[in-house]
């Protein structure tokens, strides 16, 4: 009898619980409320005046029509860190590569693109990636501008970089050994041999909720998470090789390198890279002494050292003046390891690509302070 009018009563509150809760919206309801509800601003989707479904199309601004009416078209350089005439060089360049089907997430690609066909043109796609590499602004903030949606920015800005990728990728190429050995008689005495300058950039990310790749991207230096890009120049301020990665520190990104555990096939035997005192060791990266003391041929040795990395290392920063994204502006980048990984190597292809295409060079011969010539 007890068991009886206890399941009674058990079964008269779930009656009245779910009479007093029926109206409770479930998840999906309440999704939806919140859409509703978002804010009115001029990059999202919703321009009407009532919440609900937009009640207008986005339609892009014609940047790039605007730009080219101008016959002097200072502001392409300005965007774009490009010339007029080195833009549609790099659009024609590049043009099968863009129009071609996107990639499948599996990484397979279709045989045509009638599904995702894009609405805007080669040079349109280009203009707006490298417009992204110079501002870095989020996805959603472009939605008026381009005419997309947030999805559709951030799947053709990936597939633009990977076209950007693939198509300037003899930009950056190890030099065989007909280079090297030019490289290497460019400077005199004690530097003979030295066909590059090495350093690490590191690039801050968020906090990773991996403890693994947490302790991985933790910089003991900056003390901040970020990938570290291990990467060589030559006297004249080119990019010849270029590794992101993880890592503790300088040295251990530099012995996980090819560099150091693949050395015989890039380098001949008197053949080095200069680097700084991070990456002390063992190896073909050569260090500046930390302790010269009264030996005068170390003193000379951190002398020439100083110019050379003098006349080299102004390219770090000129990459990061000509792309901000991925500069020095101290600021995390929200945006997944594929994207970051591809910004990055295309903007060191770009800049190698302006460097060949104008034919500049920053020789650290021909620096202002050059003392180390006054020594030979």
């Amino acid at each position: 009898m007890l068991i009886a009018a206890a399941a009674i009563c058990i079964h008269q509150l779930l009656v009245s619980y779910y009479i007093i809760f029926d109206d409770v919206p479930t998840a999906s309801e309440a999704r939806a409320a919140k859409r509703r509800k978002r804010e009115l601003t001029p990059y999202k989707r919703n321009l009407s005046v009532e919440y609900g479904r937009p009640t207008t199309n986005l339609e892009h601004i014609p940047h790039l029509e605007h730009i080219l009416q101008d016959m002097n078209r200072p502001y392409m350089k300005d965007v774009t860190h490009l010339h007029g005439w080195q833009f549609f060089l790099l659009a024609d360049r590049l043009k099968d590569l863009i129009e071609r089907p996107r990639l499948r997430p599996n990484g397979t690609r279709p045989a045509n693109n009638i599904h995702s066909k894009c609405k805007l043109d080669h040079f349109h796609r280009l203009y707006y990636c490298l417009k992204w590499l110079n501002d870095g602004n989020f996805y959603r903030t472009r939605e008026a501008d381009i005419g997309y949606g947030k999805s559709s920015i951030h799947e053709d800005t990936v597939h633009v970089l990977q076209a950007i990728v693939e198509g300037l990728e003899d930009e950056l190429q190890w030099p065989d050994a007909e280079k090297r050995q030019e490289l290497a008689a460019v400077f005199p005495g004690m530097f003979h041999g030295c066909i590059g300058v090495a350093d690490v950039k590191e690039y801050q990310v968020v906090k990773y909720l991996d403890p693994v790749k947490e302790r991985r991207s933790w910089s003991g230096k900056k003390k901040i998470n970020s990938y570290k890009l291990l990467s060589v120049m030559d006297h004249s301020g080119r990019y010849i090789f270029a590794r992101l990665c993880l890592g503790k520190n300088d040295r251990e990104v530099f012995t996980g390198s090819p560099l150091y555990l693949q050395e015989g096939e890039f380098f001949s035997e008197d053949e080095f890279v200069a680097a700084d005192g991070a990456f002390e060791g063992d190896g073909r990266l050569r260090c500046s002494f930390k302790n010269p003391g009264n030996d005068e041929v170390k003193k000379l040795w951190n002398l020439a050292f100083r110019e050379v990395r003098t006349g080299v290392e102004n390219s770090y920063q000129r990459t990061g003046a000509w792309f901000p994204l991925i500069g020095n502006n101290k600021r995390k980048l929200p945006y997944s390891d594929q994207v970051l990984f591809l910004a990055i190597h295309a903007a060191i292809r770009l800049h190698n690509f302006i460097m060949n295409s104008e034919q500049l060079s920053y020789s650290a011969l021909e620096s202002v302070d050059n003392m180390y010539v006054n020594y030979y």
